[in-house]
């Protein structure tokens, strides 16, 4: 249990943040036992706040400056030896923030404490934690990628990091997969960046690297006013096939995880899977919608993890799995 006052507060504050986001993210971690649900509710909240910084209506060079701040002020709190009952706030914004859109010093008060306990518990490295910062101040100043290998390092920031926290928190046997979780979160974020498409498009953003649409004959201003046409859909076609290569790789993971951390990768993974199934069966619908599960997928998938008959009726490995690797 917590060891301080603050701390307690401080998980009550997670978990409410957590639970008013709307994310399905959140109800997948009523798979997990009390202590390590509320350790993912530190993390999200974090992650949460984090991204809320990165896309909140204020001058770029604003967001950029209050993501240094919570940075530093993360690693304050989660490398030195403070008392768990001290939040250290670091120099460079305003003691009272109260009235600014985020209120930055109220949230660190939140959050840290609960994500320090966290981290000390199922000792999860620190620059995870940085990592899932950088991704957001990397989104403030990178808008295109020229190669793979950027989209890669990008991918590893904003979802392979937050999976590789994760896993400390799942609990695995040792030695940890990190090849195939990094594997999995370029998978997970890759099928959003191709959901996403048309949204991106709106914001200005083009994601895929210039390396690969290139190849297709295709330049900035087909992807930022995206049509349907032969070339996006053989474009999307070859990032689905990348894509499925990554999910197979990324599902090894499985091997390594301990019994409470199975059903919620299982869930993550199998519902990220489907989605892409989704956008493969009409690859240029992305460039005018976005891409979803029904509901009565997102149901079924639910009731085969919540419920353990069904859930341990679920083939391992998976049938995309087989397929991918036969």
């Amino acid at each position: 249990m917590p060891d301080s006052a603050l701390t307690t507060a401080s998980y009550r504050h997670v978990q409410r943040i957590s639970r008013r986001s709307g994310s399905n993210f959140y109800h997948s971690f009523w798979l997990l036992p009390r202590g390590k649900r509320n350790a993912m509710c530190a993390l999200y909240a974090f992650a949460r706040i984090t991204d809320d910084i990165g896309d909140c209506h204020e001058p770029s060079a604003l967001r950029k400056r209050w993501l240094d701040w919570w940075r530093q002020t993360t690693a304050l709190n989660l490398i030195s030896d403070a008392p768990t009952d001290h939040v250290t706030l670091a120099p460079g914004i305003a003691t009272d923030t109260s009235d600014w859109p985020i209120d930055l010093n109220q949230r660190a008060r939140e959050i840290l404490p609960a994500l320090r306990d966290t981290t000390r518990r199922f000792e999860i490295p620190t620059r995870y934690l940085l990592e899932i910062v950088d991704g957001v101040l990397a989104d403030q100043q990178k808008t295109r990628f020229d190669t793979y290998e950027q989209l890669e390092h990008y991918c590893y920031l904003v979802a392979s990091a937050v999976g590789l926290a994760c896993l400390h928190i799942w609990e695995f046997k040792d030695p940890l997969p990190i090849r195939a979780a990094i594997d999995c979160g370029l998978a997970f974020q890759l099928t959003n960046i191709l959901r996403d498409i048309s949204e991106d498009a709106r914001r200005g953003r083009i994601y895929l690297p210039r390396q690969h649409y290139a190849q297709h004959g295709l330049c900035e201003d087909d992807l930022l006013d995206p049509r349907g046409d032969d070339r996006l859909g053989c474009l999307i076609e070859d990032e689905i096939r990348r894509a499925k290569t990554l999910y197979a790789s990324g599902w090894s993971v499985w091997d390594s995880l301990g019994q409470d951390g199975r059903p919620m990768f299982s869930m993550m993974w199998r519902t990220y899977r489907r989605l892409l199934d989704r956008i493969a069966e009409d690859p240029r619908a992305v460039a005018t919608r976005r891409v979803r599960l029904t509901t009565g997928e997102r149901l079924g998938l639910v009731s085969r993890h919540f419920l353990t008959p069904m859930f341990r009726r679920l083939p391992v490995p998976p049938r995309e799995v087989v397929e991918a690797t036969s």
